[in-house]
């Protein structure tokens, strides 16, 4: 039985990737893009970052491993909460090949703080406690075994968590956030190489979160046709290249290392494309369909000078400081955060809301013995709710364009299934592209008038907080490539799921697939042996979740950086 190795890059689109191996400006993707399969990878829905790679992970759907977002709402309250790997609630297939005897390596892959104990070696991703703040280095708490990172700080000055320019890009320095990414790139490429080349592995993988921040960072740079495009500096045109171009060169330097019978598998979570500077506020929607209340101006101001507050916090301030003043933000994002999102809700009067994220907002109803405030009662009422809000949010149209604002509308139970259903939001929200590019969406306190819909000018000085790390987001197909002794040749692929990625690494490595995964390995990519059908294994189950905290109060000040640097809360 051979080896994997599987490479992520976080985001990577075949809408770049394809043309730029025509142009022969990505030698050694195209050499596994021609010498193996390929095709789309279809992501979950929504196409966000922890509950993807958390699909990707353990082959199932959210409700089965139970993350849904970056946070989730504490029980009994509106407040949020940061979510971890800690928090999901099905077995990695790293775990599983480690309780199958196989050795691991995994490196940075979002979702995975605290580590598994694995029989190999962890390193968590960027929601691991680190050192630091947007140029964090991953402590000893983010790696297993601990020891592992004496050597590593020994070898090669630590490993780095990721990149964050956020403070760079503030500053306009658009050239140094490049640098910055670039160095990460490479950094995080030598962890690789070193663990490859000193321990034993059956599995090693690493993910280059790279090219997701360069998506959200620099697309408005690079695509003339984009609502955001930006001219200058005329030296950032070919940024994004420039990161998919160190990316490919790490490729290159880590193929030169794997024995010849490793399977390589190349993946991203999801897409990218460009964001519009059209502007909706969700709950200004629903307050217009009579479904939510506003309280009055204080708290419409309050709301506002927090999210400033915040604002400054992170581009200004030194870490230092952050740090600083974490120790009096106790409740961080349980108090700030979902003050910022519902402050100007007025509870006792809304039947439904918007969790206002910046690019998935997802819907609620407020439930009677759910929400501490809940107006909806629970049965008929709620499933009568839910199918008019459902109609209505297909009805929805841009009031100039006459474009759908939402492509689709579902019950959650129609696109998850598991026993964490009950934490999924009411409705999953399929949102609709305008003039092919993606809504900006804002917590609805922003909106000047309480009107929905407003179109922004992303250069103005008080848009510019805003639309940083948003001139692209997410599309719901990312990539596939495989090459290796067993793989077929020059064959494309159609409907590979990113929940199939998990039961083909196990298939690879001769280890039985869970009865209980949702994925299927891909076995029409591979000839010979490894082409004979997929193994049923017993089902793996559902671990518990981690019941310590896993965040001191610095460490959230940390993680809060990371996620608005990458623009993924407001």
């Amino acid at each position: 039985m051979g080896r994997v190795f599987i490479v992520g890059w976080d985001g990577a689109t075949f809408d770049l990737i394809e043309p730029w191996i025509a142009e022969g400006k990505l030698p050694n993707i195209a050499e596994v893009w021609n010498g193996g399969s390929h095709g789309e990878l279809q992501s979950t829905l929504p196409p966000m970052t922890f509950p993807a790679w958390s699909s990707f992970m353990t082959g199932k759907n959210p409700a089965k491993h139970g993350i849904y977002d970056f946070t989730r709402q504490r029980p009994g309250t509106y407040d949020l909460e940061f979510v971890n790997g800690g928090q999901r609630k099905a077995p990695s297939f790293w775990k599983l090949l480690s309780d199958a005897g196989k050795r691991v390596i995994s490196i940075s892959v979002p979702c995975t703080f605290p580590p598994e104990p694995v029989n190999g070696v962890m390193l968590s991703g960027f929601d691991a406690a680190g050192l630091g703040g947007s140029s964090s280095k991953l402590d000893a708490r983010g790696m297993y075994p601990r020891a592992v990172y004496d050597e590593l700080e020994r070898e090669l000055d630590g490993h780095p968590i990721g990149s964050f320019p956020i403070q760079e890009i503030n500053q306009g320095r658009a050239e140094a956030a490049v640098q910055k990414i670039l160095d990460v790139i490479g950094r995080k490429a030598a962890t690789a190489k070193y663990l490859m080349q000193n321990y034993e592995w059956d599995c090693a993988m690493i993910l280059f979160g790279e090219s997701d921040g360069a998506g959200h960072h620099f697309w408005k740079y690079c695509d003339h046709r984009s609502p955001q495009f930006t001219a200058e500096p005329a030296s950032m045109r070919d940024s994004i290249l420039r990161v998919y171009q160190e990316l490919d060169r790490q490729l290159g330097e880590l193929k030169q290392l794997l024995p010849f019978d490793t399977t390589l598998l190349m993946m991203s979570d999801h897409g990218f494309g460009g964001v519009s500077n059209t502007v909706i506020y969700p709950n200004c929607w629903l307050r217009e369909q009579q479904m939510l209340q506003f309280r009055g101006g204080v708290s419409k101001w309050m709301s506002r000078r927090l999210d400033a507050l915040k604002l400054f916090a992170v581009a200004v301030l030194p870490n230092g400081v952050q740090k600083f003043l974490s120790r009096f933000a106790r409740t961080q994002l349980g108090g700030i955060e979902a003050k910022v999102r519902y402050g100007i809700i007025n509870w006792s009067e809304t039947k439904a809301f918007f969790e206002e994220n910046p690019y998935y907002p997802a819907l609620r109803i407020n439930l009677k013995g759910r929400q501490p405030q809940g107006t909806v009662e629970p049965g008929e009422e709620y499933e009568q709710l839910r199918s008019e809000l459902i109609q209505r949010l297909e009805e929805w149209r841009h009031p100039v364009s006459g474009e759908r604002i939402v492509e689709k509308a579902y019950r959650r139970e129609e696109v998850y299934e598991g026993a964490s259903l009950d934490e999924a939001p009411d409705i999953v929200v399929k949102w609709a592209t305008h003039e092919e590019y993606t809504y900006a969406f804002r917590v609805s306190s922003k909106s000047r008038t309480l009107q929905w819909i407003e179109e922004l000018d992303p250069k103005r000085q008080d848009n510019m907080a805003f639309f940083s790390g948003k001139s692209g987001s997410h599309r719901d197909n990312g990539i596939f490539l495989a090459e290796g002794p067993e793989v077929i040749a020059g064959k494309t692929i159609n409907g590979a799921r990113i929940i199939d990625m998990a039961p083909t690494i196990l298939h690879l490595l001769g280890v039985p697939t869970p009865a209980d995964m949702d994925g299927r390995a891909l076995i029409e990519v591979l000839e010979g042996e490894a082409a004979s059908p997929m193994e049923i294994g017993a089902a793996a189950g559902a671990v518990a979740e981690v019941e310590t905290e896993t965040y001191t109060e610095e460490d959230k000040v940390v993680i809060n950086e990371r996620l608005r640097a990458l623009g993924y809360i407001d």
